[in-house]
């Protein structure tokens, strides 16, 4: 199966759960909750077959990112086409390739907004041989907002709590 295959699985997640649920059970934050879900483990899949595109879809034009309990710093708001050139560049130059697993998710629905709490372990394949690996696990808080292309991030901050191997920075 290519990126495209993956991508379209991905993408009828929610066609299936409504035809595989009886229609007296089907509820709007139980479909609010699998699209949430979606979106946030796509981030990961979407980054690990550098499918791009179907990464950005995933966020707000502007974004708080919080990356401070791995590297310091404060967190930011960036433009989301910015962050994900950011990823796209670095990804090329230091992963040979990389597998984010993201779940148990825990999500606060707040009518048109929400926030994901999942854990998350992500392993990495680096191009320097010397290195070999580099694996890091914690969890993600993604706050999302939901408009006329669904719900999308407006904040995501990764909590490391633990790594194996050598970071590539």
């Amino acid at each position: 199966m290519g990126i495209a295959g993956v991508a379209n699985a991905i993408a009828s997640t929610r066609s299936q759960a409504q035809s595989q649920t009886p229609q007296n059970m089907t509820s709007q934050p139980a479909l609010d909750r699998l699209d949430i879900i979606e979106t946030v483990n796509k981030i990961g899949i979407m980054a690990d077959l550098r499918d791009w595109e179907a990464c950005r879809a995933c966020f707000r034009d502007r974004v708080e990112f919080d990356y401070t309990s791995l590297m310091g710093g404060k967190p930011t708001i960036v433009d989301a086409n910015t962050q994900i050139q950011q990823w796209s560049d670095f990804f090329e130059k230091t992963f040979k390739t990389t597998q984010h697993l993201i779940g148990s998710h825990t999500i606060t629905l707040n009518s048109d907004t929400a926030t994901c709490l999942s854990n998350f372990q992500a392993h990495h394949v680096l191009l320097d041989s010397t290195k070999r690996t580099w694996t890091l696990g914690g969890y993600y808080q993604h706050e999302l907002a939901r408009n006329t292309n669904g719900w999308q991030v407006t904040k995501m901050k990764m909590t490391w709590t633990w790594e194996e191997g050598t970071r590539p920075f």
